[in-house]
């Protein structure tokens, strides 16, 4: 991930809030760039992107380094740093200066400096290859697609009061809810938080509905209703 000098500036494996949080401190545009061997582990994704308009195609890094309207040079030796950071890595995975996220040591001095730094990389290529390497490009930004705060609840989905008692009658679920994921949502989750705490919400409302002893269970049961349908 580049900025809109044509610099790294962070750990592009870290969580999406800490990549966000460096996006803050950094300048845009910002651009993940994936080379030939990047792509061609998801070159369908690539070319489908690529088709939409979301991802653009370049023959070679001089062309991207024209259109970004950074010098050549620039991509060049921020690949090449990426390139020596791996290989030191390789060769001594715990003598690096900075520290590493999760834990470690690392040699990446661009993502090092923030405190969560890179020690993993894959289908690296070293600056001499640049110039003429082809390369997948998407502009990237911070978008707000999941919201992690909202109404603090018991493990039926009864909203909590200020005083920490559930409130009679009030359920929450999905993104209205807060507290279901801690700090930071997994990725992939956020619809099976809806979907479970949806049915854990509904099935609560029922019960309360129905009051004690399910006096006020309506009749026919559903179960009744589909056979007068018939």
């Amino acid at each position: 991930v580049l900025d809109a000098t044509g610099n790294r500036f962070c750990n592009e494996l870290g969580r999406r809030d800490y990549v966000t949080g460096e996006m803050w401190k950094s300048k845009p545009p910002f651009r993940l760039c994936l080379n030939r061997a990047a792509a061609d582990e998801i070159i369908w994704h690539a070319k489908h992107y690529t088709g939409r308009g979301v991802m653009k195609y370049y023959a070679s890094g001089e062309d991207l380094a024209k259109d970004m309207g950074v010098p050549l040079q620039t991509l060049v030796d921020t690949h090449q740093k990426h390139f020596e950071a791996a290989k030191k890595q390789e060769k001594d995975p715990d003598g690096g200066p900075f520290p590493a996220y999760p834990s470690g040591k690392t040699w990446d001095e661009p993502s090092g400096k923030t405190g969560s730094g890179k020690k993993f990389f894959h289908n690296i290529i070293d600056g001499s290859k640049v110039a003429t390497e082809p390369f997948y490009v998407a502009i990237i930004t911070p978008v707000i697609h999941y919201c992690m705060g909202g109404l603090e609840c018991t493990v039926d989905a009864e909203c909590i009061d200020k005083s920490g008692k559930a409130i009679p009658g009030l359920y929450v679920a999905g993104e209205a809810a807060g507290g279901i994921h801690g700090n930071n949502r997994l990725g992939g989750n956020s619809l099976l938080d809806c979907v479970v705490f949806g049915r854990v919400a509904g099935k609560a409302a029922c019960k309360f509905t129905f009051g004690q002893d399910e006096k006020f269970k309506p009749c026919p049961v559903p179960k009744e209703i589909k056979e007068l349908c018939k």
